[in-house]
């Protein structure tokens, strides 16, 4: 059983990795939403909506992400000292919450990059001996999947 990120940091001193975060949420979709929307506020303050439709654009609508769910994230990063908010005047109308990462939120964002990149080489691998494993059935002399695998994954991620 995976811990509840909130146990995990106390147990942790407080600091909750990127791999205990995606973990937390099976399936992976939400997973995928926090280091996009701690990306999206490196790149630039902003409020919810701003940075519900910069995730969309950076994901390339790979990542749907809804405006309630949106808030509700943020304010769970405030509450874990990942970002912080002030008001600020809005473009037309009441002003509007502003979330900013903090330090704690910037080491987390490079914690999240370092995750990713070894999930990245593992999705590599793992579609590579997918592929030698789909390749046997072309191939009728092949006797040994296992240095099939082997080969093509070593075409797919050379040393």
């Amino acid at each position: 059983m995976v811990d509840d990120p909130e146990r995990a940091a106390e147990r942790d001193g407080g600091r909750i990795s990127a791999a205990e975060r995606a973990a937390s949420y099976p399936g992976g979709r939400m997973s995928f939403i926090e280091p996009n929307l701690l990306s999206a506020l490196a790149m630039r303050p902003g409020h919810g909506y701003d940075l519900k439709r910069i995730v969309e654009e950076m994901t390339e609508g790979l990542v749907p992400v809804d405006l309630p769910g949106t808030y509700r994230l943020l304010r769970r990063l405030e509450g874990q000292g990942l970002v912080e908010s002030a008001w600020g005047p809005g473009d037309s109308g009441p002003q509007r919450r502003e979330y900013s990462l903090t330090s704690t939120g910037w080491a987390l964002l490079a914690d999240w990059r370092q995750f990713l990149s070894r999930q990245r080489y593992v999705c590599e691998l793992t579609t590579g001996a997918i592929d030698a494993a789909l390749s046997l059935i072309d191939d009728p002399d092949a006797t040994d999947a296992v240095e099939a695998a082997g080969r093509l994954a070593q075409e797919v991620v050379p040393e």
